[in-house]
C-alpha cells in the first residue's frame, strides 16, 4: 500500500510577539522537533449485493480513519458526503463516527475493511454524536486541512478519482509528534496546531498528486488554520512551512474571512484565493549564518497564547479567578490603552527590523540591544494591560543568560512556556553548559533544540521535475508534420527572378532600429530550471554562438524563486557572450523580477510569455490573470528606460488582432504570436495530470500561427507597412529591411522547414522563432547536427527568396504573392 508521509517542524517566536497579530513584523524560527502525518488508502468493504459483505452500515460502504499515536484519543472514522457536517464548501461535507471494535465483523471479505461496529440501539447515537464532536475538536486542525485540500483537489479536477472497486478516494490519516515529551507528557509550546496543519496539508497534497511549492503550502495551511482559530496571526504556520528563520507579517484577517465567505457562497474559488496577492502578508527567509546558535529553556508552566493575546487585546486586568472582563471599561482608560498599544506596535516593528538585520549580519552587539528593547516593550505592555507576560521563572531564565553576556527574552506570548537566548557558535558549548546548569537550579529545563533549516531541495526538486517533464513530453509529442497552417500557404512562383543568389540579403532590423540580425530566425524559448535544462541551454547557446542566430531562454521563474537555479539559465550567456539573447518571464512577474531576469542573462531583450491555457490545465498552475496587462505595462515602461526592448509572446495558443491591439495600447511594440501547431503545452499538462479529469478537449485550443498572422495583418490599427510610410521607402533595396511599424510581429509555433520561415515573413512576421524542431534535432542528433540544420536553413531561406525574385524581406512582403486554399490572397 502506498503511503504518503510529510513532516513539519515546531516553532519559537524570536521577536515581534503580540504586534504580529495586528500586521506588524515578527521573527519566527522553526525548530528541530516535528509532527509527522501519514496518509494512505482507506480500507474498503464491498457492499454490492453479490459482494462478500452483505451488511451496509447506515448505507455507508467506505470509511477513512483519523488516528493518533496518543492512545488517549480514539480513532475517528469518516467518509465523503455524510450528514453530520455543516454542508459548506470547506467540508464538513464529511460524516464522522467513532470506532468501537475496529472492524465490521464481516465473516467473509474480499478486501480489507476498516468499518465501525454496527450500533444496535438508537439511544446510543446521541451519546456517540457527543463523543464524536469531542474527538473532532481534538482533530480539528487535521480535519480542517482535509477539508481545504479536498476542496483544492476538487477545483484542480483530481478529487473524485475512484479505486479499483469504484469507491471514492477516502483515506486514512495518522498523526505522530515529538514536539512534546512523550514519556512525561510535558507540553513545550512549540506550535503543534500549526505543525500538524502544515504536515497534513503537505501529505494530503502528495496523496492527490498536487505538486505545491512552499508559498502555496503556507497559504493552504493558513486557510485551514484560520477556519479553526480566527484570531491567529499565522506566524507559526509560516515557520512550519518555510523552516529556518522567517521574517513574517500577518495577512489581514478580516480580508481573508471575507474571501473564505465568498468561496463558501460560490462567488470565488480556492484557486483564485491562492493566486491573489494577500494584503499585508509577507514571508521572507532570513539568511542567518552558522555563527549564531539558539538556546531554549522551558519554565515548566504551559501557557495559552490565545488567552494571553486576548488579555492584552482587551486591555484589562485579570480577576483573581483568572477570567477576563471587558465590561465597564473606563472610556478614558480604553482610549489611553489604544494609543499606548499602537505605540507598542510601532516600536515593536522597529525593534524587529533591527533584530532581523543583526541576525543576518551576525551583529552580536545589535542583538543584545534589540533583545533588551523587545523585552522592555513586552514588559511594559504587560504592565499597562495587567497581563503577566514575563513570569518570575522567565525573568530568572533571562537574567541567567544576560549574566553570561547573551541576548535573551521570552518567546511567544509568555506567561510560561519558553524563553530563548542567542549565543556565538565559537563559544557555544562552554556558555551553554554554564547556562543550562544555572537554569536547572531554578527549575528551568534546557531543551535540546536547533533551528530546523529550510530544505531548499524540496522546492527545487518540484520545479526541476516539472521542467524535466516538459522537455520529456515535448520530445515525445513532437510531430514532423505540424498543424500550424503553413501548408495551406503556397507562393506563386516567379519564373523570371531577375537577380542573382548573391543579391539576396536576409538581414532584418528588429525592435525598431536597435538591433540587426543577419537572418530572420532565432532559437525560441525552451527550458531551464533543472540540470537537464542547464545542459540543453548550454548546447543551444553554443549553437547560437556558432551560427550567429539570436536565442531566447526558457522562463526564468524558477531562478527568480530559487536563486540556486539561476546557473541553469546564465549558462546561456557564458557560452554565448556576444550573441543576441532574450530573457523570459511570466506576465505575472513584477518589475523587479523582470529586471532581475535581464540581469541574470545580461539580456538584450525580454520576452514576457502568455500561457493562460497551460496554467489552467496545470495542476499547480496560476488561476488569476487579472493583473497581467497592468504588469506588462509596468515592465515595458521600466525596461524602456533601460533601453531593453520587450516582446510579449504566446506559448502555443496564438494571438488575435484584438490581443495585439490591447498590448499596443499599453506600450508594447513587439509580439510573438506563438501559434497553435507546434509544442502543445496544454497537451503536455494533460499528460502530466496522469489522465485524471484531464482537459484533452483543449488540446486544439487557440489560433494556428498562420491564422494569427492573417488576423493581425488585416488590422490597420496594428500594422502599418513601413515601406509605405518611411523615408527610405524609395530605397527599399537597402540591405536591411526597414521596419518602423507601430507593432513588430514575430512568428513561432509549428515551424518545421525554411519554407515555413519564408511563409511567415510574407504574412507579416519580422523574424521567426523555432523551438520544437530544433529541440528534436538537438536531442536526436546532438549539437553538431543542430548547427548543420541551422546553417542549412540560413542558406535555404536565401534560395527561396531568390526563387521569388526578392532581394530582402521588405521586397518579399511587398512583391511576392501567395495562394491560400487555392484562392489568390494578396497582402
Amino acid at each position: 500500500m502506498t503511503k504518503f508521509q510529510a513532516e513539519a517542524p515546531g516553532k519559537l517566536y524570536i521577536a515581534g510577539e503580540y504586534a504580529v497579530v495586528d500586521g506588524r513584523a515578527a521573527i519566527v524560527a522553526a525548530v528541530n522537533r516535528y509532527v509527522k502525518v501519514t496518509v494512505d488508502a482507506a480500507g474498503a468493504c464491498d457492499f454490492l449485493e453479490n459482494g462478500a459483505c452483505s451488511r451496509n452500515f447506515y448505507g455507508r460502504n467506505f470509511y477513512g480513519k483519523i488516528t493518533c499515536e496518543d492512545k488517549n484519543f480514539e480513532p475517528l472514522y469518516w467518509k465523503f458526503g455524510g450528514g453530520n457536517g455543516d454542508g459548506t464548501r470547506f467540508g464538513n461535507n464529511k460524516e464522522f463516527i467513532l470506532d468501537k471494535n475496529d472492524g465490521c465483523g464481516c465473516d467473509s471479505r474480499s478486501v480489507a475493511c476498516d468499518l465501525p461496529a454496527e450500533k444496535s440501539q438508537a439511544t446510543n447515537d446521541s451519546l456517540e454524536q457527543t463523543n464524536v464532536e469531542k474527538i473532532k475538536k481534538y482533530y480539528a486542525y487535521v480535519i480542517s486541512a482535509m477539508n481545504v485540500v479536498d476542496e483544492y483537489a476538487r477545483e484542480m479536477g483530481v478529487l473524485g478519482a475512484e479505486d479499483a472497486l469504484g469507491c471514492a478516494r477516502e483515506y486514512n490519516v495518522h498523526i505522530e509528534s515529538d514536539l512534546d515529551d512523550k514519556k512525561s507528557g510535558k507540553k513545550y509550546g512549540l506550535g503543534s496546531s500549526a505543525a500538524v496543519t502544515v504536515a497534513a496539508v503537505r501529505a494530503l497534497c502528495e496523496w492527490y498528486g498536487l505538486a505545491i511549492a512552499t508559498p502555496e503550502l503556507c497559504k493552504l495551511a493558513i486557510i485551514a488554520s484560520s477556519l479553526v482559530k480566527k484570531s491567529g496571526s499565522g506566524g507559526d504556520v509560516a515557520a512550519s512551512s518555510y523552516g529556518g528563520w522567517v521574517l513574517y507579517r500577518a495577512y489581514n484577517r478580516e480580508w481573508l474571512k471575507a474571501e473564505v465567505e465568498m468561496i463558501e457562497s460560490g462567488d470565488s474559488s480556492l484557486c483564485e484565493l491562492m493566486q491573489r496577492k494577500w494584503p499585508r502578508f509577507e514571508v521572507k527567509r532570513l539568511k542567518v549564518g552558522a555563527s549564531l546558535r539558539l538556546l531554549v529553556g522551558w519554565t515548566g508552566s504551559p501557557a495559552s497564547s490565545a488567552e494571553l493575546v486576548g488579555s492584552v487585546k482587551a486591555g484589562v486586568k485579570s480577576e483573581a479567578s483568572g477570567t477576563l472582563s471587558v465590561n465597564n471599561i473606563d472610556k478614558t482608560y480604553a482610549e489611553t490603552y489604544a494609543k499606548t498599544y499602537e505605540d507598542f506596535c510601532v516600536q515593536s516593528e522597529k525593534c524587529v527590523q533591527k533584530i532581523a538585520n543583526a541576525l543576518e549580519n551576525g551583529d552580536f552587539n545589535a542583538l543584545l540591544s534589540g533583545f533588551a528593547q523587545n523585552r522592555a516593550l513586552l514588559k511594559n505592555l504587560g504592565e499597562i494591560t495587567g497581563t503577566l507576560i514575563e513570569t518570575p521563572k522567565l525573568t530568572q531564565l533571562i537574567e541567567v543568560a544576560n549574566s553570561a553576556g547573551l541576548p535573551s527574552k521570552t518567546s511567544g506570548a509568555g506567561g510560561g512556556d519558553c524563553g530563548i537566548a542567542i549565543a556565538r557558535a565559537q563559544d557555544f558549548d562552554a556558555v551553554a553548559n554554564l547556562i543550562k546548569d544555572e537554569w536547572q537550579k531554578s527549575g528551568i529545563e534546557a531543551l535540546n533544540l536547533k533551528v530546523a533549516e529550510f530544505d531548499e531541495n524540496r522546492d527545487s526538486s518540484l520545479i526541476e521535475q516539472r521542467k524535466d517533464d516538459h522537455i520529456k513530453l515535448a520530445c515525445e509529442q513532437y510531430k514532423s508534420h505540424a498543424d500550424a497552417g503553413f501548408e495551406q500557404v503556397r507562393f506563386i512562383p516567379n519564373a523570371l527572378p531577375q537577380l542573382a543568389l548573391s543579391d539576396v540579403d536576409t538581414s532584418v532590423r528588429v525592435f525598431g532600429e536597435s538591433a540587426k540580425w543577419d537572418v530572420p530566425l532565432y532559437i525560441n524559448a525552451m527550458t531551464g530550471g533543472s540540470k537537464n535544462g542547464e545542459n540543453i541551454n548550454a548546447m543551444l547557446a553554443k549553437v547560437a554562438a556558432k551560427t550567429g542566430v539570436a536565442m531566447a531562454s526558457g522562463s526564468l521563474s524558477a531562478a527568480l524563486k530559487n536563486p540556486r537555479l539561476a546557473e541553469t539559465f546564465s549558462v546561456i550567456r557564458r557560452f554565448n557572450p556576444r550573441g543576441f539573447v532574450m530573457a523570459n518571464v511570466s506576465a505575472g512577474a513584477s518589475v523587479e523580477q523582470a529586471i532581475k531576469a535581464v540581469e541574470i542573462l545580461q539580456a538584450n531583450a525580454l520576452q514576457i510569455h502568455l500561457n493562460a491555457a497551460q496554467e489552467l490545465v496545470m495542476s499547480e498552475g496560476d488561476r488569476d490573470f487579472s493583473a497581467w496587462l497592468s504588469n506588462i505595462e509596468e515592465i515595458v515602461r521600466a525596461l524602456d528606460s533601460m533601453k531593453v526592448p520587450v516582446v510579449v509572446k504566446e506559448t502555443g495558443c496564438g494571438m488575435s488582432a484584438g490581443d495585439v491591439l490591447r498590448l499596443q495600447n499599453v506600450g508594447v511594440r513587439a509580439v510573438d504570436v506563438g501559434g497553435r501547431g507546434g509544442t502543445n503545452f496544454v497537451a503536455i499538462e494533460n499528460a502530466r495530470r496522469g489522465g485524471v479529469r484531464g482537459y484533452e478537449f483543449l488540446d486544439s485550443w487557440g489560433l494556428t500561427t498562420v491564422e494569427s498572422l492573417l488576423d493581425i495583418a488585416q488590422c490597420d490599427e496594428i500594422l502599418h507597412d513601413s515601406c509605405d510610410s518611411c523615408d527610405c521607402a524609395a530605397a527599399c533595396d537597402c540591405a536591411a529591411a526597414c521596419d518602423s511599424a507601430q507593432m513588430q510581429v514575430f512568428a513561432s509555433g509549428g515551424v518545421r522547414t525554411p519554407l515555413d520561415v519564408v511563409r511567415a515573413l510574407k504574412l507579416g512576421a519580422s523574424a521567426v522563432g523555432v523551438a520544437g524542431e530544433f529541440l528534436h534535432t538537438l536531442t536526436c542528433g546532438g549539437q553538431d547536427a543542430l548547427v548543420d540544420q541551422i546553417e542549412d536553413w540560413k542558406a535555404q531561406i536565401r534560395v527561396i527568396m531568390a526563387l521569388l525574385g526578392c532581394k530582402n524581406v521588405a521586397d518579399l512582403r511587398q512583391n511576392s504573392r501567395i495562394l491560400i486554399d487555392s484562392n489568390s490572397f494578396s497582402l
